[in-house]
């Protein structure tokens, strides 16, 4: 059977994955195989990722459970650990995360440099973008969290802010929501901490903190996010 570990983009789906991996030895996939991790080295080794060969449809017939990330609406009614954070951090790192790893051709890059001069910026550029668009395959923020709220199956949904704060507690809860009877025992690891992440993979582990998007969004976007997004953050208890 697939559990899918479902977020929307940098909502603390690779921190859960690690998580799995160190405390109890579990293996994770991607749909996507997450080609990055190879520029990243030993982080498949921490994060416990392997490569996907087998057939979805295939897997989710086996009775052994197997745990693949998706940042995709669902499609299925296979069961979902769910990772939800602050929209607003979520985009922040994600703007982020784009610059940081999807780079352009040198053409652009003069291009970029030449609009920055009549304040062009692209972090913003790129944030509003996130805030107001819908994409198709993982929607925008809000599309995501409903979506997989509403997800036909049992869908357990954690909050990035209380996986941070007790990551054990919130691991159990959600291992024990799928499988009570499914005893999974914890292997004595320790858990890496986001200051050791950061260390070794800067650019992907940027902090790990909740609230830093104060700093990193603008007014004007703030509004823009509270009418894009405000409802459903109201529901899920986030201020706005």
């Amino acid at each position: 059977m697939i559990v899918w570990l479902a977020s929307y983009p940098r909502s603390g789906n690779t921190f859960f994955r690690i998580l799995l991996n160190q405390l109890y030895g579990i293996k994770t996939y991607s749909i996507y195989n997450d080609p990055l991790f190879d520029k990243l080295p030993g982080s498949s080794d921490v994060i416990g990722h392997q490569i996907l060969e087998e057939d979805l449809e295939e897997l989710s017939e086996k009775s052994e459970l197997t745990f693949i990330k998706t940042h995709d609406l669902p499609s299925d009614n296979n069961p979902a650990i769910y990772l939800v954070r602050d929209g607003r951090d979520s985009l922040v790192s994600y703007a982020h995360y784009l610059i940081s790893f999807h780079q352009n051709s040198r053409r652009l890059s003069i291009q970029k440099k030449i609009k920055s001069i009549f304040g062009w910026n692209e972090y913003n550029e790129i944030l509003k973008k996130l805030i107001i668009e819908n994409d198709k395959k993982h929607g925008n923020w809000s599309e995501n969290v409903k979506q997989w709220q509403n997800h036909d199956k049992k869908t357990h949904t954690i909050k990035f802010e209380d996986l941070i704060k007790n990551p054990l507690d919130q691991l159990e809860k959600a291992v024990n929501s799928l499988s009570p009877e499914q005893k999974f025992s914890l292997n004595g690891n320790d858990i890496p901490s986001f200051e050791e992440l950061h260390a070794r993979w800067p650019k992907f582990f940027r902090q790990g903190q909740s609230g830093k998007w104060q700093q990193s969004m603008n007014d004007e976007l703030q509004e823009l996010f509270k009418v894009h997004h405000g409802s459903v953050m109201k529901e899920l208890g986030y201020k706005v």
